[in-house]
């Protein structure tokens, strides 16, 4: 009978990338992040490289748009209007940088790699 508490075994935690941890995500974006890691897993068995390409539809892709719409709408949200304008202009020249890493993200992913 287990008397409880720690106990070895003769593997360690690995993965074909290295070590693992373990980590604390929403119920909700589980089985996107599982998709994503078995992604990375068969990706690492045939290509050593450990060159992961974000693709169209890639998780991280999606979340960073996510990110980039999520902050748009907080602005939105916590904007005040002033004499010059009574809602927010993402048009106007201050969110140029913005519009061009989110077409960058969109369009041209790979350009994004190291």
């Amino acid at each position: 009978m287990s008397k409880g508490g720690p106990t070895s075994t003769t593997w360690q935690p690995g993965w074909n990338g290295g070590k693992t941890t373990s980590i604390r995500v929403p119920i909700v974006l589980k089985s996107d992040i599982l998709a994503y890691a078995r992604a990375v897993d068969s990706k690492l068995k045939t290509d050593k490289s450990r060159n992961i390409p974000m693709l169209k539809g890639d998780f991280l892709q999606e979340f960073t748009l996510g990110l980039i719409d999520r902050y748009i709408e907080f602005k939105r949200h916590n904007y005040h209007p002033n004499q010059n304008s009574r809602k927010l202009d993402t048009s106007t020249r201050a969110w140029d940088e913005l519009r061009k890493f989110q077409k960058l993200v969109q369009e041209s992913p790979e350009l994004l790699k190291d």
